[in-house]
């Protein structure tokens, strides 16, 4: 093969490993931010004359049973925000993350952990993926699927699957 040959050749393998390499880390995503824009939950008030067994008024809509906001940053710098917990009418949970401020990256998914979030550091066995992150700034809200039991779950999670990196957790208890 003539040096213009193995030039060429050179020059075509490096193409293709950068191409490849640009789509498995996404280098833009640190400078470049995704925003959600969900809105919020309507929190119903209790239905008159529609008693639950304590004595309480059942709720006609999602009722929130948990908002707090204090983010524990582990790697990509500082996450900033609210987390609101929302029990359905029919018994399923949402998840909503309001003014979220994190780091942009390839494949970051939002998760439950069984462990606290101050523990959580690399992200332990039993969790739940909810959805990939919608967005790295703004609200958005995440469906946890029906029938689970939400009480076995300490925080929520902002993890990069492609990395195995936990970018925060913040409590959900």
């Amino acid at each position: 093969m003539s040096r213009k040959g193995w030039a060429a050749l050179v020059a075509a393998v490096g193409a293709v490993v950068l191409v490849a390499a640009m789509a498995a880390f996404q280098p833009w995503k640190l400078w470049v931010d995704d925003r959600a824009n969900d809105a919020d939950v309507a929190v119903a008030p209790a239905v008159p004359g529609q008693p639950q067994d304590d004595g309480k008024q059942a709720p006609q809509g999602p009722e929130k049973v948990y908002e707090g906001g204090k983010w524990r940053s582990y790697s990509h710098g500082e996450t900033t925000g609210t987390v609101k917990l929302y029990k359905q009418p029919d018994g399923s949970h949402l998840l909503r993350l309001e003014d979220l401020r994190t780091s942009n990256g390839p494949d970051v998914k939002v998760v439950l952990a069984e462990q606290s979030f101050d523990q959580v550091g690399q992200l332990p066995p039993g969790y739940l993926t909810l959805a990939t992150l919608k967005g790295n700034t703004g609200s958005s809200n995440y469906a946890i699927p029906a029938g689970t039991d939400i009480t076995k779950y300490k925080s929520a999670v902002i993890w990069c699957k492609r990395f195995d990196a936990v970018f925060a957790a913040v409590s959900i208890t």
